[in-house]
């Protein structure tokens, strides 16, 4: 899903960029495989394993870092959309898509780690609902209606049970059960929304504004131009903003490169992956980890 709303943001010619590095450099050490196969790697909330999705779209599989160990957590062949964890990581929850007379149909499940066991959470449904681990719950956003789901997971408190969503081209959060339309850079078509961990700011790409990559607090306003434009962002804790810069001939990616950037635009940098030339769909721990695919390949990296 990333690599195809990447494409029609590349076909539209708004994504060029030059950048320079300057000031404050992060350390990085050499990628290291982590798995020969797999798409989307997603850390843990401890950086101690990561799930892929096979390449083979046999489901999704946990790796452990300091053993290689491999587990299949779901049998699933048609996971749509992003994978999210639970604070403590126990829980993953993300959506299938099945197609009934062609016509799409997603449903939102949550798999258990320890005990392996997978719940439905809502029922197939023609729309993608967004939704969020929060305080031990699940949220789901409806648009009109919020559904809350009790779950037997690892529970912080929160202040707040957000859920972010991009919904007709609208960035979008549900604040509990309100719903409010945050379009910070007006009317746009917004792309690849995250919160941070401390729930204090959102990083987004808009593309109607040179398809450059923002930041802005949980409400949408004092907005920050991040000068570039940096694909699939994701935050290193609450201070880095993790993306990838690539390049394309008009049909295809040709290649691409991992830059990391402060949330306030400063202190931007490339990150060196030796002789890796597509790195692609970083996830970031807040302990410095850095998993990315290329070329069908799973790798780790340390930053410092």
């Amino acid at each position: 899903m990333k690599n195809v709303i990447l494409f029609i943001a590349l076909a539209m010619g708004l994504c060029l960029v030059y950048p320079t590095a300057y000031g404050q450099q992060l350390t990085a050490n050499t990628p290291q495989l982590i798995a020969d196969g797999g798409t989307q790697p997603v850390l843990s909330p401890k950086g101690d394993y990561l799930l892929v999705r096979d390449a083979g779209e046999a489901g999704l599989t946990r790796i452990e870092l300091s053993t290689g160990q491999r587990t299949l957590v779901a049998s699933e062949s048609d996971i749509d959309g992003n994978v999210l964890f639970s604070d403590g990581g126990t829980m993953v929850a993300y959506k299938t898509i099945e197609y009934r007379n062609h016509m799409p149909y997603r449903t939102i499940k949550v798999a258990n780690l320890q005990t392996g066991k997978i719940k439905v959470l809502d029922q197939p449904a023609r729309e993608s609902f967004p939704f969020r681990f929060a305080g031990g719950k699940m949220k789901i956003a409806k648009r009109t209606t919020m559904r809350s789901q009790r779950l037997l997971t690892d529970i912080r408190t929160v202040e707040h049970e957000y859920v972010l969503a991009i919904e007709d081209d609208d960035l979008v959060l549900y604040d509990g059960n309100v719903r409010k339309v945050l379009n910070p850079n007006g009317k746009n078509i917004y792309l690849w929304e995250q919160i941070s961990p401390d729930e204090q700011h959102i990083v987004y790409v808009a593309v109607n504004d040179g398809c450059h990559t923002f930041v802005c607090d949980i409400n949408g306003k004092n907005v920050v131009d991040l000068g570039y434009y940096i694909g699939a962002p994701t935050w290193m804790g609450n201070n880095w903003i993790i993306g990838q810069q690539d390049e394309d001939d008009g049909h295809q990616m040709t290649a691409s490169r991992l830059v990391a950037i402060h949330p306030d635009g400063s202190d931007f940098q490339i990150l060196q992956t030796q002789n890796l030339t597509m790195p692609i769909n970083p996830n970031a721990s807040s302990d410095g980890k850095i998993a990315f695919e290329n070329k069908g390949k799973i790798y780790l990296m340390e930053v410092k």
